[in-house]
């Protein structure tokens, strides 16, 4: 306890976050998310996605990513980051445009946007980019829904991003109710170049056959699956509509009001997708919302080993990639799980025997044609074969030379030689 107190004293000294208990996101205003924790070390998520390796190309400046959801609430990890908040949500809204009282919007928030500290690990994965907060959600969900919220509310959130320039726009909120308002709020959205990433949401024990979930349903929105610590899919996570996914589960990130909590969703999963999006476009501003998603695509990273690809769209989002890699044009393509060739241990053992004789024989063929090729050289080049004149059977014949008609010597010239006996 001792401990505990002396880093909340420490820590509220330097950045105002306080040491208090982390409660789950509850129904009504009297239970709402109360602040975090001081969490010292570097989250999983942080860890697997290492947004900082990115940061000497990009830090996510000049983006203002919009947070469609239950708001964001301040913390001081946000502070100077929160650019505009508008306040959509009917009715239970005890807090305005500033409070969020289920802490979801605040900590995708967080996970975009939180500034570094140097007294704990966490951080946002674009730390300068700016933050536009559509409150969809007041202190509770609609009764009866889940975790969702009226289309046309959304709609209205989508479309006051769009009106306030942002590049990039998270929705965590979802519906599973289609309807010509929100269809119009993200086509007119994509059409302003803007990319759009939302939750896919979680299924339900008791959820009928063939739900969609909303806006990831539509076409050009980046659905957003959830991946645990192990980089396995959460058992709950929805396997259709997802096109990316990313850590959602255990997820560090900032509490409404001060400090850290631990969350779980695909709402958060959208988020380092969102923060990835901003990174990217900030380092190719040239690049349209169409080309930034492709890049997000071809350069993610593959379902991990014996899991199997279903679920898990074109793979765990890698910021590092998408924003270094160069990518050729085109619509990238889905690759189709790798099928395991079985080989009988007997049939390999009798091809390796026959790739070693015929590397044998290839070495013997090769020193007896180098052996031909030695004897060759002495018998034709050599001084026997200089005196006898060899010749290919190509070459000419050749003329005589004056010396080969060159006279005896004279008999006399040995006359006075004495014999030898």
């Amino acid at each position: 306890m001792y401990v505990k107190r002396l880093w909340a004293a420490l820590l509220t000294a330097v950045t105002g976050l306080t040491l208090v208990m982390v409660t789950a996101p509850a129904a009504s205003a009297e239970q709402c998310v109360a602040g975090g924790n001081v969490v010292v070390p570097v989250p999983w998520a942080q860890q697997l996605l290492a947004p900082d390796q990115v940061w000497p190309l990009s830090t996510g400046a000049g983006q203002r990513v919009a947070v469609v959801s239950t708001g964001i609430a301040d913390n001081p990890l946000l502070a100077g980051h929160i650019a505009e908040r508008k306040d959509f949500a009917s009715g239970g809204n005890s807090q305005g445009a500033n409070g969020d009282c289920l802490g979801v919007g605040t900590g995708v928030g967080g996970v975009i946007a939180a500034q570094r500290s140097g007294l704990v690990g966490f951080h946002g994965m674009a730390p300068d980019a700016q933050l536009l907060a559509a409150r969809v959600v007041g202190d509770s969900y609609p009764s009866g829904q889940g975790q969702t919220v009226d289309p046309d509310t959304l709609a209205a959130g989508i479309n006051w991003a769009v009106d306030r320039n942002a590049t990039v726009i998270a929705v965590p909120t979802i519906t599973y109710t289609d309807s010509g308002a929100l269809r119009q709020a993200v086509r007119r959205a994509l059409e302003r170049d803007i990319v759009v990433v939302a939750a896919v949401g979680e299924m339900q024990s008791n959820e009928p056959v063939g739900v969609v979930p909303y806006p990831a349903g539509y076409d050009g929105v980046l659905g957003v699956g959830e991946i645990e610590e192990t980089g396995h899919l959460v058992q709950s996570s929805r396997p259709d509509r997802v096109d990316l996914v990313a850590p959602g589960a255990n997820v560090v990130t900032t509490s409404p009001g001060s400090g850290l909590g631990s969350y779980s969703g695909t709402a958060f999963a959208a988020a380092y997708v969102a923060g990835a999006v901003a990174l990217t476009r900030a380092h190719w501003p040239g690049l349209s919302a169409v080309d930034i998603q492709r890049r997000l695509l071809a350069t993610a990273t593959p379902a991990p080993e014996g899991t199997g690809s279903p679920g898990y769209g074109y793979g765990i989002v890698n910021p590092y990639h998408a924003v270094s890699d160069s990518v050729v044009n085109g619509t990238p393509a889905r690759l189709p799980d790798l099928t395991p060739i079985a080989v009988d241990p007997r049939e390999q053992a009798r091809q390796a025997a026959e790739e070693r004789s015929d590397a044998w024989a290839f070495e013997l063929a090769a020193a007896g044609l180098g052996l031909v090729v030695v004897v060759t050289a002495i018998v034709v080049f050599g001084p026997r074969g200089r005196r006898r004149r060899w010749r290919s059977g190509f070459a000419p014949v050749p003329q005589n030379r004056p010396e080969d008609e060159r006279p005896e010597p004279p008999v006399e010239l040995f006359a006075d030689r004495p014999k030898r006996t």
